[in-house]
């Protein structure tokens, strides 16, 4: 069975190398040679069935022929003039500055992946924590965030509405999260332009990140290992820890820098929430002793009961660890 499998895979390599290179080359070549060939087969027939004998001074020519194929000559003739079609169009795609066409918003997510990362990177490192449940302290240089704000999220934001803008076709459960993302790039290059403006109505929707990060997945993901390490980091604590939820790009692989973590605690007492904040920035560390990556931690108490429920219909997908 084994030999089978290789010799099968070793053939379908071998196929694979074939077809795969240049595809539109051949394909148009075949095109092309297949209209050629039906528009003038008669005549190659003829040509190739004609025999001549010549013997002193007789000369005899033996030749077949048959009637006019129409049918033939204009299905060659369609064939002929679609590969020169074809090969004009694939030319002037070729050419540079010309503009990128997306079938869908899938094929798109490789463009945005890289836009977005970049974007979440600058935030987590400088942005504000102004939002609810975040325990990472707060940053003093606003000023650098301001600049990074201008200089590079804006552009950013920018580069990713116009590939969203090229995307030929939208799914239904799509088109409301594109929206949303498109209203949120232009609300918040407003509010950079005039601080006074206020976008908080369109904030950036997390559920068009689990779309991009569901679409550029990886074949596995470590979801395993972070739920065993948290069920037992937290093991001590479950008389406070009410729940724990794993979203964003870890689910499907793509965790790069980061892994969203979100706990919501039980906690009303201010003194224990505190205490609660500095347990949080142990888990932190060790879990990025651990994994060498950084754990993005949102943790709610019972004080933030309505907070935590509205962030949690906010995320595409998460999953539930404790």
């Amino acid at each position: 069975m084994r030999q089978e499998l290789t010799l099968k895979g070793i053939a379908l390599e071998k196929l694979n190398r074939i077809l795969n290179p240049n595809f539109d080359s051949k394909f148009i070549w075949a095109l092309l040679s297949g209209g050629v060939l039906l528009a003038g087969y008669q005549r190659i027939i003829q040509l190739c069935s004609t025999l001549e004998v010549v013997s002193g001074g007789t000369y005899v020519k033996l030749s077949l022929s048959s009637g006019t194929d129409v049918i033939f000559i204009v299905i060659g003739s369609v064939m002929i003039f679609s590969s020169i079609i074809i090969f004009i169009m694939r030319m002037i795609n070729s050419q540079p500055g010309t503009v990128q066409r997306y079938k869908s918003l899938q094929h798109a997510a490789k463009d945005l992946r890289p836009l977005m990362d970049e974007n979440r990177r600058v935030f987590t490192a400088f942005g504000p924590n102004s939002e609810s449940g975040i325990v990472d302290d707060l940053r003093q240089d606003y000023e650098v965030w301001e600049q990074l704000k201008r200089e590079q999220i804006v552009p950013n934001n920018d580069e990713i509405l116009n590939i969203l803008n090229r995307v030929k076709v939208l799914a239904k459960d799509e088109a409301p999260i594109v929206s949303k993302m498109k209203s949120h790039i232009e609300a918040f290059k407003k509010h950079c332009s005039n601080p006074n403006f206020d976008y908080s109505n369109d904030q950036f929707p997390l559920s068009f990140a689990d779309l991009i990060f569901k679409y550029s997945k990886s074949n596995g993901n470590n979801m395993g290992k972070y739920e065993e390490w948290l069920k037992k980091s937290l093991s001590q604590y479950l008389d406070k820890v009410e729940s724990v939820y794993i979203f964003g790009s870890a689910l499907y692989g793509q965790e790069n820098t980061d892994v969203d973590v979100i706990i919501k605690n039980n906690l009303v007492d201010i003194e224990e929430i505190r205490e609660f904040a500095q347990i949080s920035k142990e888990l932190k560390n060790a879990f990025e002793k651990d994994f060498s990556l950084s754990l993005h931690l949102k943790v709610f108490s019972e004080r933030e009961a309505q907070s935590f429920g509205r962030f949690l219909e906010k995320i595409y997908k998460s999953e539930k660890v404790i």
